[in-house]
C-alpha cells in the first residue's frame, strides 16, 4: 500500500498530465483556428477563385452575346429586286418586305442581298452573319454551320455594327455577339428554328 508521500507524489503527477493535456489542446485548437481565419482570407481576397473566370471564357470562346432581342413583325409582301421599301426595325432585318424567291441554304463567303434572306427567315430558317472575324473564327462557324445545316445560311455581312461581329436572325428575333460563342448561337437555333410564319422544307 503506498504511503502518504507516495499518494501525494502520484496526485501531483495526475495533475501535471491533466495540464500537458490541456496545453496540447489549446496549442491544437489555436493553430486550428489560426489555419481557418487564414484559408477564409484567403478566399475572400479572391486568390483562390482567380482562375474560374479565365475557365469560363475560355469555355465560351471568350465572346459575350446580348440577350434575344424580339422584333414587331413588319410586312410580309413581296418586292422586286432593287425595290425601293421602308427601313428594316433591326440591323440585320428580322422580318419585313422580301424578294419573291428566297435564297438557297447554304455556307457563303460573299455578302448576301438582306431582302433575300428575310425570306428564309419567313421559312423558318436561321441567317447568321458576321464582319471582322479572324479566318480561325470564320471557320469555328463554318464548322458549326456544317454540323446541322438544315435551314442554316452563314454569310458575311460588313454592315454591321462595329461592336459586333456575330449576328444570328430568325423571323422578329435577333441575337448578337462580340465574337463566336457556339453554345449561344446553338440555343438560338434550338429555340427559333422552323419557327416562322411561313413552314417550307
Amino acid at each position: 500500500m503506498p504511503t502518504r508521500r507516495e499518494r501525494i507524489k502520484q496526485a501531483e503527477e495526475r495533475v501535471r498530465r491533466k495540464q500537458r493535456q490541456q496545453r496540447t489542446l489549446w496549442i491544437g485548437g489555436g493553430i486550428a483556428a489560426a489555419v481557418i481565419v487564414i484559408a477564409l482570407l484567403v478566399i475572400a481576397s479572391g486568390a483562390l477563385n482567380a482562375p474560374a473566370p479565365q475557365v469560363a471564357q475560355a469555355a465560351n470562346g471568350s465572346a459575350t452575346c446580348s440577350a434575344v432581342q424580339t422584333f414587331a413583325e413588319q410586312s410580309r409582301d413581296h418586292i422586286s429586286p432593287g425595290q425601293p421599301h421602308p427601313p428594316y426595325n433591326s440591323n440585320p432585318p428580322t422580318s419585313g418586305w422580301h424578294w419573291a424567291n428566297p435564297q438557297d441554304w447554304g455556307i457563303y463567303t460573299a455578302q448576301q442581298f438582306q431582302e433575300q434572306l428575310v425570306h428564309n427567315l419567313e421559312h423558318g430558317g436561321i441567317v447568321i452573319q458576321y464582319n471582322g472575324l479572324s479566318a480561325a473564327d470564320v471557320q469555328r462557324l463554318t464548322d458549326f454551320v456544317k454540323r446541322d445545316a438544315y435551314h442554316l445560311i452563314l454569310a458575311p455581312y460588313p454592315a454591321l455594327p462595329s461592336s459586333e461581329k456575330v449576328a444570328a436572325t430568325a423571323w422578329t428575333h435577333l441575337l448578337t455577339c462580340d465574337g463566336v460563342n457556339e453554345a449561344a448561337l446553338q440555343s438560338f437555333v434550338n429555340a427559333f428554328r422552323d419557327k416562322g410564319p411561313e413552314l417550307v422544307p
